[in-house]
């Protein structure tokens, strides 16, 4: 535009010097088509609106379909706009979507594009770049669109069907490895009747039935409460594996989560990672409940959440942890096992809490004192892979 702005100066001094019409009227066409292009492609931009529509939530492995509407809400045409949709490598290659089209005034048209959701996350869609100009090439201008929208992508979740967690309240509803409490609300059968059995227990209808005593038999289970503390301290593992070791730290804490909300439990989740929602430095917390919104709740924070060197584990673990009901079982997931965690875990159950340790960033043989806590009544499980998890379906 430069260019042909010093084109109309040239012209206008030929006019001038010669003083011919003829230059005079070619100067004033070219100067009104410089100051028509000039409104026409300000003005026309100005009106060009867009949105966006997709289902803003995705689980790992789905594809969505992101249809990007694209509006002249004014009443001069577009001889041409030129669109560029930036979007995350992370689900589409190339990272953007780009389109040249003509709109008329008042007119609306739609195009669409695909996003797969090949990893968990927090992924911007936009911003969008608008390019338009006029017939003769004499201006162009563009504009940043202002808007951004946000797709989130569930970690993957792994299906369990048992865990051996352990418990010191008595009304629960996730079936445990031993048998420390029964709810008398969930009968899993009969049996004979033995001296000691108490006569509240007697299954009267059946005992006549069968011409024996029988006693109601009842399902052993864990606490109605279990706080998930996650730690997502860079700094606390190894560099090697630390990505790894995180995501699957993630993956375990939405499994757990998933399956014990299936299971009618109670479940929190504590966490020193960095959710791009949340203030620098403050760890995410959520109290335990067992809705179906509180589950989507927790997997949006899990989807968001990134590892940082943030607030030490420890730290975390000790001033969150007492602000828990008595009772609750604390699940423990963390890189590696170390004394500074082990005392915490150890004033915990002094207080009165369960505990139970997941490690995913293992390396070589337990520690003598991984060894103590665990004849201590404190189970730690190794998770190297998500095959590891097999152990608790």
């Amino acid at each position: 535009m430069s260019d042909f702005f010093l084109f109309i100066l040239i012209l206008f001094a030929i006019a001038a010097l010669l003083r011919i019409d003829f230059f005079f009227s070619v100067l004033y066409l070219f100067f009104g088509l410089y100051v028509l292009a000039r409104a026409w492609t300000g003005r026309a931009l100005q009106a060009i609106g867009h949105r966006r529509r997709f289902e803003d939530r995705a689980f790992l492995g789905e594809r969505v379909t992101v249809e990007l509407e694209i509006t002249n809400q004014g009443l001069l045409p577009l001889p041409w706009l030129r669109i560029h949709e930036c979007l995350p490598i992370e689900l589409t290659t190339p990272n953007f979507f780009r389109r040249v089209l003509t709109l008329l005034p008042r007119e609306r048209t739609s195009f669409s594009y695909q996003l797969h959701c090949r990893r968990r996350g927090y992924y911007p869609l936009g911003p969008l770049f608008l390019n338009t100009g006029d017939l003769f090439g004499l201006e162009e201008r563009g504009a940043k669109g202002a808007k951004v929208d946000h797709l989130i992508v569930y970690p993957k979740i792994v299906p369990l069907e048992r865990l051996g967690l352990p418990s010191k309240s008595p009304f629960v509803s996730l079936p445990s490895g031993p048998r420390l409490f029964e709810d008398p609300a969930r009968v899993r059968g009969v049996r004979d009747y033995h001296a000691g059995d108490s006569p509240r227990h007697i299954n009267w209808k059946t005992s006549a039935s069968q011409g024996q005593l029988l006693v109601k038999q009842y399902e052993p289970a864990i606490a109605q409460e279990v706080a998930i503390f996650l730690n997502l301290n860079a700094a606390e593992y190894g560099r090697r594996r630390r990505e790894a070791a995180t995501e699957l730290a993630i993956v375990v804490a939405a499994s757990l989560a998933n399956h014990l909300i299936g299971q009618c439990q109670a479940v929190g989740l504590c966490t020193n990672g960095r959710d791009p929602l949340s203030r620098e430095g403050q760890p995410v917390t959520l109290p335990p409940r067992k809705e179906r919104a509180h589950l989507m709740g927790m997997l949006d924070i899990l989807a968001r959440i990134e590892a940082a060197e943030t607030t030490p584990f420890v730290e975390l673990l000790r001033r969150e942890g007492r602000r828990l009901p008595w009772a609750t079982t604390l699940v423990v997931i963390t890189g590696r096992e170390d004394e500074t965690l082990f005392d915490a875990l150890f004033q915990l159950r002094r207080a009165g809490f369960s505990a139970a340790l997941i490690l995913v960033d293992v390396r070589g043989r337990p520690s003598l004192t991984q060894r103590r806590v665990e004849e201590l009544g404190i189970p730690v499980h190794r998770v190297r892979s998500e095959e590891d998890m097999d152990l608790w379906r």
